[in-house]
């Protein structure tokens, strides 16, 4: 009997500091801003870390941590031991908050906020589709409402126009397809773009930290078209990033769509190496990775060596050692008009040795996946 009793009481005490979410909207002055934050604190743990704020105007996010005390909140933006801004905020009913904010110059203004109202939101959504894809994180759902695109530049690519686009609050730039292709293709191809478009603006207004402040640089991206016929367009996203952190950081990945249906191929799509290529690497992971290390690595950096001719490095301080099959496991890709270019991955200290290796098609077609549609 008391085991159980010392089990509810503990039960209690944990839900009684269990953690809470608030999505909130209101003002700072006369600005419109959005705040959200979780509030696991408990009586022996009072910091909160990681509140994140936007302007309505701005759109980057603002990013804070602070300290509860009892029914009050003190958020704070510090760079280089400087306070920069407070928040001094007081819960009251129905999850309302009321206080100031306060800058370094002593700059202090009126602060009111209460849970956000998504209903005030439903007709942006009737009216844009692409914002139903951010409906499970409110936060990126309110920002994605206020993304507006503005044509960038006009570019040739074997006759056809390919269309850029830029964003009013941050530098993200994308393509959608122009004169030369048919409606039925703008048609199928576009929207996804569209939907690319809006993942990295919004990746791009998230990268913040608490040490720097969002200037809608903080990733760099360059999209680059290596393919086009009349089935397939293969391009490369890369982006370069600091969003705060020991280091910065870069990565990219390679896109190929299908013109006529809108399916997007991945590598082991288009090429198998083995009848257990088809393991999915969201459902079935250790699957998917026994095939990449025990087949795809080795058969891709034979095909990369054929013409490369790597060797082991007999310097300790030569980080880039293409022979070891870790880094071919899970490389980047880009399909492009002469082959597959390949970018094995190394861990961040060799980032550095990452650089793209051509394999002919000539070479990669006997790997075909059957199920792949189109000749290499």
């Amino acid at each position: 009997m008391r085991k159980i009793f010392y089990s509810i009481i503990l039960l209690f005490t944990v839900y009684s500091y269990a953690e809470k979410q608030y999505l909130l909207e209101g003002t700072v002055g006369k600005a419109t801003i959005y705040m959200f934050f979780e509030d696991n604190s408990s009586p022996t743990e009072t910091a909160i870390y990681d509140v994140r704020y936007f302007y309505k105007n701005s759109l980057k996010d603002i990013v804070l941590s602070g300290e509860k005390t009892g029914n009050k909140y003190v958020f704070k933006f510090e760079s280089n031991d400087k306070i920069n801004e407070t928040f001094e905020l007081s819960l009251t009913q129905n999850d309302n908050f009321n206080g100031f904010w306060t800058d370094a110059k002593g700059l202090k203004l009126p602060v009111s906020f209460k849970p956000f109202d998504k209903s005030g939101f439903l007709l942006k959504e009737k009216n844009n589709p692409f914002l139903k894809q951010f409906k499970e994180d409110s936060f990126d759902f309110i920002k994605a409402s206020f993304i507006q695109f503005k044509s960038d530049s006009i570019s040739i690519y074997k006759g056809k126009t390919i269309e850029w686009f830029s964003e009013k609050h941050c530098n993200a730039p994308y393509f959608r397809l122009g004169k030369g292709f048919s409606d039925a293709v703008k048609n199928k191809i576009n929207p996804i773009l569209n939907k690319y478009h809006y993942q990295n603006i919004l990746a791009q207004l998230n990268c913040s930290s608490s040490f720097d402040y969002n200037n809608g640089n903080g990733i760099e991206y360059s999209i680059s078209i290596h393919y086009l016929d009349e089935n397939l367009i293969g391009y490369y996203d890369f982006s370069s990033y600091y969003c705060g952190g020991a280091h910065p950081d870069f990565g990219g990945q390679g896109i190929l769509l299908d013109l006529k249906s809108g399916k997007s191929y991945g590598i082991d799509d288009i090429l198998a190496f083995d009848k257990s290529v088809g393991a999915n690497q969201e459902t079935n992971f250790d699957a998917f990775s026994k095939y990449r290390s025990n087949y795809f690595a080795s058969k891709i950096f034979a095909l990369v060596n054929k013409t490369q001719h790597f060797k082991k490095p007999t310097n300790d301080d030569d980080y880039c050692d293409y022979t070891d099959l870790e880094f071919w496991d899970f490389p980047s890709w880009s399909f492009t008009e002469k082959g597959i270019e390949f970018t094995p991955i190394f861990y961040r200290a060799a980032r550095s040795c990452e650089e793209p290796f051509l394999v002919s098609f000539s070479d990669l077609r006997k790997f075909k996946n059957t199920k792949f549609p189109y000749k290499l």
